[in-house]
């Protein structure tokens, strides 16, 4: 400090508006968006009874720092909706900001529509543009920009339809019985009797339930049955019945669960369940609540499966040609996709699994295109909704429900709903891959890299997304030449071109790694590779990103 200048020390980060210049530029959402919080009008607010020389510069820094302040929001509203999952408060709370901080500029209003747009929030947008209009026509008597008039057009424009979305409704006399029987095999192993407490605490579970009556355990374990279907079920009058047996396995205790309806002997629900001591000891409660949620779904699914169980000949027939163009993920096979799969729906709007696989196009098309369009993501969300509400037990709609949470970075959402994918189908060596390949992205690169190995097992000859996806794996393992060595496995080596360029530079094969990237740059120039991976992969640990990066910037892509 002298006569001419001040200096801050060690405490500037506690200043607001060292704090809003540090952030100007950055990526990190959360971070800009705290910073948003301490912005309340301009510097120095209050202070105009200053000499002409101060008062010229203060004029200067405050038009400098409002123009860095609305920067940065625009660059907090792109970041918290790049998903099209950001939260009504945040979003609620930059709005109030940037309209509180100069009420009149239709740049600000303007930014806000596309960002409650890309978050498929459209009452919001409207709202908005409804309050730019009314502030232009008082203020200035004008109306919206056509920079304005643009993005409302884009905004607002009709969103694809795929067939009615109202949901079919089931109607019963009365409402069904479910009895718990006695599981197997509970004799033969140690603590059965805690097994037996533990399936009365499913059914007492269930019994929460007022859609369906639940049968009190002390009674129907009594009944005798033949795979679920009593000898005798003038007693208990049920619908459906649970029954399992313990499953013999040398590693762990595991309960085999099956529901059945009565009136036809079909297993409608099936699934596996660990119950060995240790592991109810630790999630006793949860698993409870898993299988009582699952059996609930399954009830539910079947009394709503009349309207489905005639699919109609035409609406499979094109489910299978969609089916068909999805094999190959190019962006006009996907659409032509969409399209069998919409027609399908045009044919039978009750039928689960095209729903689903529309979803699929929809977050495959968000890949293509970079990741640039969250639109996509907000209707694959909505269409694999659909289809779990149309069919609880399907497991493809929530495999797919699974796959857009882990782009929308909602992992929790992921890891719950490709659990329960692999519940209901175990043994789908598509599903398999896939869930491997998004347990390594949530951070447990070994478990997915073991069910990697179960998808290969079950399709052994498979097609090249598996190499993809399991290269990908080995990567976050940092077992770079087995990574390498999947690539080789590909038919084609450009989608995984960068994984090469990183894999060969990371383990110092600098010469081979340069001849990559030299083909990544000729294929997207200007650093188009970079931004493209940053967006769409959806790695939840931060180790991981800046591995990727690293190895990028060692082989001179970046």
């Amino acid at each position: 400090m002298d006569a001419y200048s001040v200096a801050l020390g060690v405490a500037r980060d506690e200043v607001d508006v060292c704090r809003l210049m540090a952030c100007v530029g950055s990526e990190k959402a959360s971070a800009c968006a705290d910073v948003m919080t301490l912005v309340r009008g301009d510097l120095l607010e209050g202070v105009d009874d200053t000499t002409d020389q101060f008062s010229h510069w203060l004029a200067r820094e405050r038009a400098a720092i409002r123009e860095r302040f609305f920067l940065l929001a625009q660059t907090c509203l792109i970041e918290l909706t790049k998903f099209g999952r950001a939260s009504e408060t945040s979003l609620k709370l930059i709005a109030e900001r940037m309209l509180g901080f100069e009420p009149e500029r239709e740049q600000s209003y303007r930014a806000l529509v596309e960002a409650y747009g890309r978050n498929g929030m459209l009452d919001e947008a409207r709202r908005i543009h409804d309050a730019l209009c009314l502030m232009l026509q008082r203020e200035y008597g004008s109306v919206p920009s056509p920079e304005t008039i643009a993005v409302t057009r884009r905004v607002f424009a009709p969103r694809p339809q795929y067939g009615p979305i109202s949901l079919p409704t089931g109607q019963v006399d009365e409402r069904p019985r479910v009895a718990f029987l006695a599981p197997l095999s509970l004799d033969r192993i140690e603590n059965g009797d805690l097994i037996r407490f533990f399936v009365e605490d499913v059914a007492n579970e269930l019994g929460r339930n007022r859609g369906f009556l639940v049968l009190a355990p002390h009674s129907s374990f009594k009944i005798d049955h033949l795979s679920g279907m009593p000898v005798d079920n003038s007693i208990l009058r049920a619908d459906y019945t649970v029954s399992g047996f313990i499953k013999p396995d040398r590693h762990a205790t595991t309960l085999a669960l099956r529901m059945t309806k009565c009136s036809g002997g079909e297993v409608i629900w099936a699934g596996e369940f660990p119950v060995d001591v240790e592991g109810l000891s630790k999630s006793f409660s949860l698993l409870s609540l898993r299988i009582a949620g699952t059996l609930c779904s399954a009830i539910e699914g079947d009394l709503l499966a009349a309207p489905r169980k005639n699919c109609g000949g035409p609406a499979y027939l094109h489910y299978l040609q969609g089916q068909k163009w999805l094999s190959a993920c190019d962006l006009p096979r996907l659409r032509r996709a969409r399209k069998s799969f919409k027609q399908s729906l045009d044919e039978n709007p009750a039928f689960a699994p095209a729903r689903a696989r529309i979803a699929q196009t929809l977050y495959l098309e968000w890949i293509q295109v970079g990741g640039h369009d969250p639109e996509l993501l907000n209707l694959a969300r909505e269409q694999s909704d659909i289809a779990l509400a149309l069919d609880p037990n399907d497991a493809i709609g929530h495999w797919m429900k699974g796959t857009v949470a882990l782009y929308q970075r909602d992992y929790d959402e992921c890891e719950a709903k490709l659990a329960e994918a692999e519940t209901l189908c175990p043994n789908a060596a598509d599903l398999q891959v896939q869930y491997g390949d998004a347990l390594s992205h949530l951070g447990d690169p070994d478990s997915g890299w073991r069910k990697f190995e179960r998808a290969v097992d079950l399709n052994p000859l498979p097609p090249d997304h598996y190499w993809w996806a399991g290269a990908s794996i080995a990567f976050h393992q940092k077992a770079f030449q087995k990574a390498i060595d999947l690539c080789g496995r590909l038919s084609d080596d450009e989608p995984v071109l960068s994984m090469l360029a990183a894999c060969h530079a990371l383990q110092g094969d600098l010469d081979r790694a340069r001849i990559y990237a030299g083909r990544i740059k000729e294929l997207f120039p200007g650093g188009m590779a970079l931004a493209k991976s940053a967006t769409v992969t959806p790695d939840r640990l931060e180790d991981h990103r800046r591995l990727s990066l690293e190895g990028l910037r060692l082989a001179g892509v970046v």
